[in-house]
């Protein structure tokens, strides 16, 4: 990639814009706030500023950027250019971002799912840069997911394949923000650690966070370290349910690399170590000897250089990443 591509990371509280160079680098960057309240067009007339403020910081022009990339949560339909659905953005119903950019700009613009973004920055100078397969699982608020097959993002027949985190882990289990019940986002998420954790001391059970209100999944697991029963409890269960959905995923795909991401690699080692135990108690021993399950190594990063890198395999090939 000679040219240089503004990849733009779109989430419910920040817009995270970087100039990315062709090895990989975010020359320079820019985070503004998304003020996704004042809805889409308003967001979007938001993004357009943005490139045009990080162009001006760079010291170039617009028409020195062949290409901007975004990654963007929910279901997004890549051929189209629209965001489907993306529940935790207030109207993003239908939501035209490819070619609405596209006429603010005047340049090409190409539109991924965020953590299918993340998936391909993570393969094109991260976690999977020496990998061919690999999937990826966005621990947050929610799950994401992003899968790269001999190199090619997969989409599924509606592009809106890779949703990991809907995997049903547990037959008629807890409900979903989907509407389904039981996937791996309601047991394994920050969301369902907090969740499975108050409910457990809601039936009785003893912690040394009881009566504290604004409980975070931090501060669970810190709790477990410290020797909470049942703090250490509910994170030995959620590295088992990411297990099983682990080992589900390398029983289809039989991937080279597993990487995990998001606002949940702060658990740590620790936290990996036991993952992995379970993947090894619950996968064939074939899929998981010749799979790598670790910590992604570009964090927040990811979701900018995939995007911007996406851009560029569209630029160049006329193809989806």
């Amino acid at each position: 990639m000679t040219k240089r591509y503004v990849g733009i990371d779109l989430g419910g509280t920040n817009l995270k814009l970087g100039l990315v160079s062709a090895d990989g680098r975010i020359l320079h960057r820019l985070t503004t706030p998304t003020e996704a309240d004042r809805g889409p067009d308003h967001v979007l007339e938001r993004m357009a500023r943005a490139v045009r403020d990080l162009s001006e910081q760079a010291g170039i022009g617009t028409a020195d950027v062949a290409g901007v990339g975004v990654g963007a949560p929910g279901l997004v339909h890549w051929k189209a250019g629209v965001v489907l659905f993306a529940p935790n953005l207030k109207g993003w119903t239908l939501i035209p971002v490819r070619d609405t950019l596209h006429e603010k700009l005047g340049m090409l613009v190409n539109l991924e799912n965020d953590a299918n973004a993340a998936a391909y920055g993570e393969f094109r100078c991260g976690a999977g840069r020496d990998v061919g397969t690999l999937f990826l699982l966005t621990l947050g608020t929610g799950i994401g997911g992003g899968i790269i097959i001999d190199g090619r993002l997969f989409r599924g027949t509606t592009d809106t394949g890779a949703e990991l985190g809907h995997i049903v882990v547990q037959h008629g289990g807890r409900l979903c923000g989907c509407g389904n019940r039981g996937c791996l986002e309601a047991y394994a998420s920050a969301t369902a650690v907090v969740g499975r954790f108050n409910d457990a001391v809601t039936a009785g059970e003893v912690s040394s966070l009881a009566g504290n209100d604004e409980i975070t999944c931090k501060d669970i697991f810190d709790a477990a370290a410290r020797g909470d029963e049942t703090a250490a409890r509910v994170v030995e269960q959620t590295a088992e349910y990411l297990a099983v959905g682990i080992a589900s995923l390398m029983h289809v795909l039989n991937p080279e690399r597993v990487v995990l991401t998001g606002g949940m690699m702060g658990a740590g080692a620790a936290f990996l170590d036991r993952v992995r135990h379970h993947v090894r108690a619950t996968a064939f021993e074939s899929a998981w000897k010749a799979c790598e399950v670790r910590w992604s190594t570009l964090g927040g990063d990811a979701g900018i250089l995939g995007a911007a890198f996406a851009a560029e395999a569209f630029d160049r090939t006329g193809q989806p990443a």
